[in-house]
């Protein structure tokens, strides 16, 4: 009789012996989209239902870049961050069709086909950490109706995983101010991870705020706070907001072009989500921002998170997206 400790050895030698996959390659913020040319146009439909985000700088900027792939080179591109495998329909000559065939089970493509699982979504297929998404269905009609009920899931993923790629990046090893962290939370009572090449630009305990950077290309990230509830609603969240900017950076305005404000989760806290555009009064600069304001009861304070990106005639979305996971690391004491 074999003996548990037996089971156990062996369990353990086939795990060991199993080769460790390769960290996913490619950009965070890039789709690897694998299809033929002829469904690129009803893919291009289907991917703009899911990912639907875009940042106004004040160009329009796509929150995520495509990079579009013959189902040929398929084997060159399965090892990268974000692949989505595609096709429409069932025509034999279609490249995209034959590759989604070897790449599903029977049942899987059979249930693409005639049921509900066109959106088939996997984590770690080639390489760690990876997204995988698999889109097929009979027509694209009813692979958009999956879309627009499945998509928000599979954006959260996709965030999810952009998060956790840009933080390793930012905050991994001897890259981060651990000592201006913990001078942070000594002087004000609140801190977060500050990756290397900030430099503070101004901090005024009496004010109660605070303003740090980085530059070429610019980055600002400025936290201002004060004791007890200092707005109730949308309105006086806009008024706030723009008094903070006057009285505090002086030259920068928000222009009235796409300026938001909307209910937010920041962490744990309810908050407001401000974006939009930012403004030099004095010179022809400007960008796109995002900032939260949010009410902690444990200190009693208002907090306003502010961040802001200058970056002329380049894309911006990924810049913004670091300074706001910087923000996310935001902690009280």
């Amino acid at each position: 009789m074999i003996k548990f400790s037996q089971i156990l050895f062996l369990l353990i030698l086939i795990i060991s012996c199993e080769p460790v996959k390769p960290r996913a390659q490619g950009a965070d913020n890039e789709l690897v989209v694998v299809s033929s040319l002829e469904d690129r146009a009803a893919i291009k439909n289907i991917l703009t239902t899911i990912f639907s985000d875009t940042l106004f700088t004040p160009q329009p900027e796509a929150y995520y870049k495509t990079i579009w792939v013959k189902p040929e080179k398929f084997n060159e591109v399965n090892d990268h961050v974000n692949v989505i495998v595609a096709a429409v329909g069932s025509h034999p000559r279609n490249m995209g069709v034959k590759l989604i065939k070897q790449v599903l089970s029977a049942s899987q493509y059979k249930s693409s086909m005639e049921g509900d699982n066109q959106l088939i979504f996997a984590k770690d297929v080639f390489a760690r950490d990876q997204n995988y998404l698999i889109i097929n269905g009979p027509s694209q009609n009813i692979i958009l109706e999956s879309a627009k009920d499945k998509g928000p899931w599979l954006n959260k993923q996709f965030e999810a995983l952009f998060f956790k790629r840009q933080s390793i990046h930012l905050f991994e090893g001897s890259s981060r101010q651990k000592e201006l962290e913990d001078k942070l939370l000594k002087n004000y009572g609140w801190t977060f991870k500050i990756p290397w090449g900030y430099t503070i630009i101004k901090e005024d305990n009496k004010e109660q705020f605070f303003w740090m950077g980085r530059d070429i290309p610019y980055r600002w990230l400025a936290v201002k706070w004060e004791e007890g509830l200092a707005f109730s609603d949308s309105t006086s969240v806009s008024k706030y907001v723009k008094k903070i900017s006057s009285d505090n950076f002086k030259t920068v305005q928000y222009s009235d072009y796409m300026f938001k404000i909307e209910p937010h989760r920041f962490k744990d806290w309810g908050a407001w989500k401000i974006t939009g555009l930012w403004e030099s009064v004095e010179e022809a600069q400007g960008g796109p921002f995002i900032s939260y304001l949010f009410y902690d009861e444990f200190t009693d304070r208002t907090y306003f998170l502010y961040m802001m990106i200058f970056h002329p005639g380049n894309d911006k979305y990924l810049l913004l997206r670091q300074v706001d996971i910087v923000a996310h690391s935001f902690k009280v004491n």
